[in-house]
C-alpha cells in the first residue's frame, strides 16, 4: 500500500514540475539556477528548450505518433495501439493512450513546457551577460510561448489552471483547480497581446532561427483560439452545463455570445493585413502538372523568396514519413529486402487513408463528387491518360482536382520517385512506376511481411517535390527539416471567411466568398458564384476547410469546435472504408476495386475534451475531471 501512495505522490509531482528529460539539461537539478542565469551561454541553453521537441510534440507530425493526425475520418491507419485507442473510442481516465517510448500524456507534457517559461521568466534579469535588446525578446517570446502551451492545453482539455509561476519545493504538488474558459481565454489572449508589443520580432533571420514564431505567429495563434472558443463546443454548450468546480464555478458559458465570432474575424484580419504573407500561388498560365507541384510545395518549402504562405513552420525530418507514406514496400524495419532492387529505399504506405476523405475532393470543375456507392456500382476504367491518371485508372480517380492528386496516392498512379531504377520490370522507359496496391503488386498486402497499407491508399501530402524512395539518390533530401505548418495563411483566409460568415451572414457574403474563392483558385478549381444562404455558406466553408486542410492536425480540432463529431451522423462516429486488399491481380481486377469495412471509429460526447488521468484526480483534489466519463 505504502508503495502504491509512494507512485501517486510521484505521479502527481509531473503535473507541475519537469520530469527527467526536463532535469537532464543540468545535473545539479534547481538548486543550480543561479549558475545557469549567471551564463549567457547557459541561458541561452535555457531558452532554447522552450521549443524543444520534448515540449512541442503535437507540432510534429511527421514522426507519425501524433494520435491528432490519425483519429479523424482523414484516416485509416491503425497499426499503433494508441491511435486504436482514441480512434476506437476507448481511452478513459484508467485507459489512457501512452504509448511505450513516447510522451504523449499532453496534460503533463505541456506544463512541464510551462514551468520551463515561468524558470526562465523568474531568472532571465539575472544574465547580465545579456544585453537589455535580447533580454526583452526572449521576454516576450517566452511569454508567447507560456501562453501557447496553456492554448494548446484548453483545446484539448477544455478549462485548465492557469500557472503563471514556478513552484518552490515547499509548494510542489498544492492543488489547484481549473480556470473557468473566460478567464483562459483572456489570460491567454492578455499574453499574447504582451508579447507583441513588447519584443516578439516582427521578422527572423532564417539562416539562424528558422522555425521561431514572429508577432505574425503570435496573431495567427491568437487568430484561431478566438475562432474555438466562437464555435459551438466552447459557446453557449448546454452539454456542459453541469461540469462545475468543487466550489459550485461553472466553467463552461452557458450563453450563446455572438460577438465572439466578430472578435475572431477581426483577429484574422489582422494576419491577413500583415503584408509579409501571400498564399504560395502557381504561375497564371501554370500547366495542371505545375498547379499540383505548387500545391505540394505550399507544406514541404519555406524561406524568402520561396513560401511566404507558412506563417509558422515546425522543423521536421521527413525520413521517417517518407517511409512510412511511400507506397512501395520498405526493406528493414517493416519487413525483410523481397526482389527490390539494391540500393532500393522504399516505403511501405503504411499510413492509410480512408475512402469516404479521397471521394470528398472535389472534381476538375469544382463540383461536389458523385456518392461513393455510384463509382463501385459500376466499375469502369479510364481509356486514355488525363490529367494526373493514366490509361486504365479506377474511374473514382479520374477528372479530379490538382489537390487530389497532390495530395493521395492511389492504385495505378504514375509517379517518378516511387521506383527509381530504369532496369527494373515494373518501370517505364523513363524509370516510372505505378502505385500498385492490388495484392499481388509489389506494394499490395501479398508481397512482403511486415506493416501494411490497409485501404489502398495513402498519403502524398507533405512530401518534398525533391524526395526520393532510391536510398541513393535521395541521400541529400530524405533527411531534410521540412516545415509542417503549425500555421498558415491558408488557414487564416478560411478562418476569417468562417468568422465573417457566422457573425454578419449574408450581409458580408461577398467578402467571405472573395477570401473562400481565393482558396479555390490556387487550387486550380472554379470559384464559386451566386448568393448562399447563410447555412449554405457554412457548409461550403466547412467542406473547403477539409480539404485544404487535410492532414496538416486541424480536421481533428475543426470537427471537435463545431461539436459535430458524435451521434448516429457524427463525422467521427463511423467505421471506415477502403478497398479490399486481400484480393487484386492487377489495375483493372474488379476484385479489388470492392468496398471494404478497414478501420473501427467510434466517438462519443466525453471524447471531445481528453480525461485527466484518474492519478492526477486523486492528488490534485481541486481539479474535477472531463465531463461524461
Amino acid at each position: 500500500m505504502k508503495k502504491n501512495i509512494v507512485y501517486l505522490m510521484l505521479a502527481s509531482l509531473l503535473l507541475f514540475t519537469g520530469c527527467a528529460n526536463y532535469l537532464d539539461q543540468d545535473p545539479e537539478d534547481l538548486n543550480s539556477m543561479d549558475k545557469i542565469f549567471s551564463s549567457k551561454i547557459e541561458t541561452t541553453k535555457w531558452y532554447n528548450r522552450i521549443y524543444s521537441d520534448d515540449f512541442m510534440v503535437q507540432e510534429m507530425h511527421y514522426s507519425g505518433q501524433i494520435p491528432y493526425f490519425w483519429c479523424t475520418d482523414e484516416s485509416a491507419y491503425i497499426l499503433e495501439s494508441h491511435v486504436r485507442n482514441i480512434a476506437e473510442g476507448k481511452m478513459s481516465p484508467d485507459n489512457y493512450y501512452g504509448y511505450t517510448g513516447y510522451n504523449l500524456y499532453f496534460f503533463v507534457r505541456y506544463y512541464q513546457a510551462i514551468r520551463h517559461c515561468n524558470l526562465f521568466l523568474e531568472n532571465v534579469d539575472k544574465c547580465a551577460e545579456l544585453g537589455e535588446i535580447d533580454r526583452r525578446t526572449m521576454r516576450a517570446e517566452a511569454r508567447f510561448m507560456r501562453a501557447y502551451y496553456h492554448y494548446l492545453l484548453l483545446r484539448l482539455y477544455g478549462p485548465i489552471p492557469i500557472v503563471e509561476t514556478s513552484r518552490s519545493a515547499d509548494q510542489i504538488g498544492a492543488s489547484q483547480a481549473r480556470n473557468t474558459l473566460g478567464e483562459c481565454v483572456r489570460w491567454i489572449n492578455g499574453e499574447i497581446d504582451w508579447a507583441c508589443e513588447n519584443g516578439m520580432p516582427a521578422a527572423r533571420d532564417e539562416k539562424f532561427t528558422l522555425g521561431l514564431p514572429t508577432i505574425g505567429a503570435a496573431r495567427a495563434i491568437q487568430s484561431r483560439m478566438l475562432l474555438m472558443v466562437a464555435s459551438p463546443l466552447f459557446n453557449g454548450n448546454s452539454a456542459y452545463k453541469n461540469w462545475t468546480n468543487h466550489d459550485g464555478t461553472v466553467l463552461m458559458p452557458q450563453t450563446y455570445d455572438k460577438e465572439l465570432w466578430k472578435d475572431a474575424a477581426d483577429a484574422a484580419k489582422t494576419v491577413i493585413d500583415m503584408t509579409e504573407y501571400q498564399l504560395l500561388k502557381p504561375a497564371a498560365d501554370a500547366t495542371f502538372d505545375e498547379i499540383v507541384d505548387n500545391l505540394r510545395a505550399v507544406t514541404t518549402t519555406w524561406g524568402a523568396g520561396k513560401n511566404t504562405e507558412i506563417i509558422w513552420g515546425h522543423p521536421n525530418s521527413v525520413q521517417w514519413y517518407g517511409m512510412c507514406a511511400l507506397p512501395a514496400r520498405w526493406y528493414g524495419w517493416n519487413g525483410r529486402r523481397y526482389a527490390v532492387p539494391s540500393g532500393a529505399w522504399v516505403g511501405p504506405g503504411r499510413y492509410s487513408l480512408a475512402i469516404g476523405m479521397i471521394n470528398d475532393f472535389f472534381m476538375a470543375d469544382g463540383s461536389p463528387s458523385r456518392p461513393l456507392e455510384e463509382w463501385f456500382a459500376s466499375k469502369k476504367f479510364s481509356a486514355e491518360a488525363g490529367n494526373g491518371t493514366i490509361a486504365n485508372t479506377f474511374w473514382m480517380f479520374v477528372d479530379r482536382e490538382p489537390r487530389f492528386y497532390a495530395s493521395v496516392h492511389f492504385p495505378n498512379q504514375r509517379l517518378s520517385y516511387a521506383y527509381e531504377n530504369k532496369t527494373d520490370s515494373y518501370q517505364d522507359a523513363d524509370g516510372y512506376g505505378v502505385v500498385d496496391f492490388w495484392y499481388s503488386g509489389l506494394s499490395g498486402n501479398g508481397s512482403t511481411p511486415g506493416d501494411k497499407n490497409t485501404s489502398g491508399f495513402s498519403v502524398r501530402k507533405n512530401l518534398p517535390l525533391d524526395y526520393r524512395s532510391n536510398k541513393q539518390t535521395s541521400e541529400a533530401t530524405r533527411m531534410l527539416n521540412v516545415p509542417f505548418p503549425i500555421i498558415r495563411l491558408g488557414e487564416v483566409y478560411l478562418n476569417y471567411a468562417e468568422a465573417l460568415n457566422e457573425y454578419y451572414g449574408t450581409s458580408r457574403q461577398d467578402e467571405a466568398l472573395y477570401y473562400l474563392n481565393e482558396i479555390r483558385t490556387r487550387a486550380g478549381i472554379p470559384a464559386y458564384e451566386g448568393t448562399y444562404s447563410q447555412d449554405e455558406m457554412r457548409g461550403m466553408i466547412r467542406h473547403e476547410r477539409k480539404i485544404e486542410l487535410a492532414w496538416e492536425c486541424n480536421r481533428y480540432f475543426d470537427v471537435r469546435r463545431w461539436f459535430t463529431a458524435h451521434g448516429p451522423d457524427g463525422e467521427f462516429n463511423h467505421d471506415e472504408y477502403g478497398l479490399d486488399m486481400s484480393r487484386g491481380t492487377g489495375a483493372t481486377d474488379p476484385a479489388f476495386f470492392t468496398l471494404t469495412k478497414v478501420a473501427n471509429k467510434r466517438f462519443d460526447i466525453q471524447h471531445y475534451f481528453l480525461p485527466i488521468k484518474s492519478s492526477e484526480i486523486m492528488l490534485n483534489t481541486q481539479l474535477v475531471q472531463a465531463p461524461y466519463y
